[in-house]
């Protein structure tokens, strides 16, 4: 009981030390190699991965590839079909895919395609509209969709759209201004927005921009250098960055780079 009681106390008063989050990252190289890597520092912004370059599979040739919740990667054909693998190797980075190439739908001809959380999918076509989607076989990659594009907004004519976690979607603008806004209706796929293109940020010129967890946003230069952000508004779209531009790593040279999510 003193033991317990000790433990309580350390945990209370800060001096138990709990395991940092990482964020798991998946590259493509230009000749359909997947690479894995996981970093350490997305709390803090430390260039620490424990992860680096494990090749964890091959021939990810398709038009867009990206992660959603509970381990899942989807991959987009050419031709539109959309395919469902599973990663049970996230934490660890071993090359395990209990479910790979599963086809969960098709007609995926879209400008650009993203998940957010709880197995929510975003498609911006072409006009600017976007569409919601909402996988209920995230869990095992059943093609069991609960909503199938269902307009939630216009007016998506961005250079890049993604999103990070609570309920939040990024969108860049060509001059390199980042906008906030919340997407409430990700449940029900209702068009519900709160709160809408809210600036939090310009100079946003990146060759590739990424959120992983808890507000950690990625962005690769050009020459391959990684930059890391710290979004701290991310509940109310706030401009509030705790942690800016810190180089966290080089060499980011690939076709597609995205984070995963368990």
């Amino acid at each position: 009981m003193r033991i317990l009681n000790a433990l309580a106390i350390s945990a209370i008063l800060g001096l138990w030390s709990f395991p940092t989050l990482a964020t798991p990252i998946y590259a493509i190289k230009s000749d359909g190699d997947m690479l894995f890597y996981k970093h350490r520092g997305s709390n803090d912004g430390s260039p620490t991965w424990s992860i680096q370059a494990v090749k964890i599979g091959n021939g990810w040739d398709f038009k867009q590839v990206f992660a959603g919740d509970n381990d899942v990667v989807y991959a987009i054909r050419s031709n539109g079909d959309m395919l469902c693998y599973k990663h049970t190797g996230i934490d660890d980075g071993s090359p395990t895919w209990p479910i790979q190439a599963v086809k969960v739908g098709n007609g995926w001809n879209f400008k650009q395609v993203f998940a957010g959380n709880n197995g929510a999918v975003y498609a911006i076509k072409s006009n600017g509209d976007m569409l919601f989607y909402k996988h209920t076989g995230i869990h095992d990659c059943s093609p069991t969709w609960s909503i199938q594009a269902v307009k939630v907004g216009n007016g998506w004519n961005f250079k890049q759209v993604f999103a990070g976690d609570n309920d939040v979607v990024y969108a860049i603008r060509s001059n390199g201004d980042m906008l906030c806004y919340k997407h409430t209706g990700i449940d029900d796929g209702s068009p519900t927005w709160p709160i809408q293109a809210v600036k939090v940020g310009n100079g946003w010129n990146f060759k590739q921009v990424f959120a992983g967890n808890n507000g950690a946003v990625y962005a690769i230069r050009s020459n391959g250098d990684m930059l890391f952000y710290k979004h701290t508004g991310i509940h109310d779209c706030s401009p509030t960055w705790s942690i800016q531009a810190v180089k966290v790593g080089n060499g980011w040279n690939f076709k597609q780079v995205f984070a995963g999510d368990k």
